[in-house]
């Protein structure tokens, strides 16, 4: 069941965008109000997502700040495989 749509909501493109736009509601066989509707929604949902996924607590923060500036010491196995791995030259090798 569609909602009754009441909002509006207005915008100014350039001639180009406009066209593009036009042309993309075209092939989507859907009108351009719908077409740019959607769009938007799902950018929309897209940058929101993305905003509340970086979003942490104070407590949360404190508790990465707090392990960054109070580091715990190496455990005997953290450094077997740290002296195990280090080399004193790297060297990296393109495949073409």
């Amino acid at each position: 069941m569609n909602a009754i749509k009441k909002e509006r909501v207005e915008l100014r493109v350039t001639l180009e965008e406009k066209q593009a736009l036009e042309e993309a509601a075209t092939l989507s066989n859907t009108t351009l109000s719908r077409f740019i509707a959607e769009s938007a929604k799902e950018t929309a949902q897209t940058v929101i997502n993305e905003h509340k996924r970086l979003m942490i607590t104070h407590e949360q923060w404190d508790s990465v700040m707090h392990a960054l500036h109070n580091p715990s010491q190496p455990t005997e196995l953290m450094k077997e495989i740290l002296s195990s791995s280090t080399e004193e030259t790297w060297t990296v090798q393109v495949n073409r």
